[in-house]
């Protein structure tokens, strides 16, 4: 069981990282670069200018220039398509996990729910989450490690028995 709340409590104490990973994921996920296909084609089919000096745009590019730069649209479209569906996956993966562990925090019973939400969602001191909750330090410590243990009991039932690092298998 000592497996069990050193995972819960590496879940804990990652909750704001996780929240923060959200966030940047989503702003990636609305803000993948692209790039206009009008302006990469022309740019890869440079015309000579007639005179023999250097490029020109809006030339007359020969028929492989032209095939060069549309494999290149392909592959530009490729790659921001892996792109999306990377960050997707991940973001599904972290949702999940977020998810998860908010439920099951909100399972607990209210003295051991307010100790975790204060302690690591909102990342209050001992002596802050205590003021905060009325209670003593020592009183705020049993409610804690009351509520890793139940958790790590939630995070063994779905696992088969074990509580693993990182994400949770799914049932």
């Amino acid at each position: 069981m000592t497996d069990s709340i050193n995972a819960v409590i590496g879940r804990l104490k990652s909750y704001s990282t996780m929240k923060r990973r959200l966030e940047q994921l989503c702003f990636e996920l609305d803000n993948l670069p692209v790039v206009n296909e009008c302006d990469f084609i022309e740019s890869l089919a440079l015309g000579i200018r007639p005179d023999g000096q250097g490029y020109r745009h809006g030339g007359h590019p020969s028929d492989k220039t032209m095939a060069i730069a549309l494999q290149y649209k392909n592959i530009m479209r490729e790659c921001e398509n892996d792109s999306y569906m990377e960050i997707r996956r991940e973001l599904r993966l972290l949702e999940a996990e977020v998810h998860r562990l908010e439920y099951y925090v909100s399972l607990l019973v209210n003295h051991e729910m307010d100790a975790i939400r204060s302690l690591f969602f909102e990342q209050k001191t001992w002596d802050e989450a205590a003021q905060q909750l009325s209670i003593s330090r020592q009183t705020l410590s049993r409610h804690r490690n009351s509520a890793i243990r139940e958790l790590a009991a939630m995070y063994a039932t779905i696992n088969g028995g074990t509580c693993h690092e990182g994400i949770a298998r799914p049932v």
